[in-house]
């Protein structure tokens, strides 16, 4: 089954033209929060790592998050997350498309997150761009991406296992960059101490 078949695939806002100008006065209407490259990682995405925008224009309810969707980046390497609740009314950002399921008898977001981020999908959206001089993968081209049909159970079965394993990564991730940092300022503070005993 082809991905549109299942969902729908929206091309993400593009920014700059809804990021209110302070440099002319244009009034600030809201400010949220943005996906960026780096909140998506092992299919999900990063709190901690989200971009801000103050916005000038409202943005159409289309282009942020919502609970369910997979969101895709559309360079490489083409990572994909899945929306939990947590993160829904997230503005999408042009470099991402968001992936709607339209039939949920057919296909599990989790699952699709998965098989997104599978070197799979990874090989077929690459060779789609091969020669290009921008690596930008098209809407047209994930929307005819094929979906392996599979039991519903086995679905939310690997999608969850997926999930989950991201979820872990990301924290281990979190943990390991607290700890480069803690020890930065130890050494950083050892080396004040020694110049100071200098004196």
């Amino acid at each position: 089954m082809t991905l549109e078949n299942i969902a729908s695939v929206t091309a993400g806002q593009i920014m700059t033209r809804v990021t209110a100008n302070k440099d002319t006065g244009e009034q600030v209407v809201e400010s949220v929060k943005v996906l960026v490259p780096k909140a998506i990682v092992s299919g999900v995405i990063v709190k901690e790592d989200l971009g801000d925008a103050e916005l000038g224009k409202q943005i159409d309810e289309e282009k942020y998050t919502h609970e369910g969707d997979v969101v895709i980046k559309l360079s490489t390497p083409y990572d994909a997350a899945y929306v939990n609740e947590e993160n829904a009314g997230i503005a999408i950002p042009s470099f991402c498309a968001a992936i709607r399921i339209t039939d949920n008898d057919k296909v599990d977001a989790r699952y699709l997150t998965a098989f997104l981020n599978s070197s799979y999908v990874r090989d077929e959206l690459t060779a789609k761009v091969v020669g290009s001089a921008r690596p930008m993968i098209k809407i047209t081209d994930i929307r005819a991406l094929e979906v392996p049909e599979l039991n519903m159970k086995d679905m939310q079965d690997i999608g969850k296992a997926f999930v989950l394993s991201g979820l872990k990564k990301a924290t281990l991730q979190e943990m390991i960059d607290n700890e480069t940092k803690l020890m930065e300022n130890v050494v950083l503070a050892s080396i004040k101490e020694g110049i100071g005993n200098e004196d």
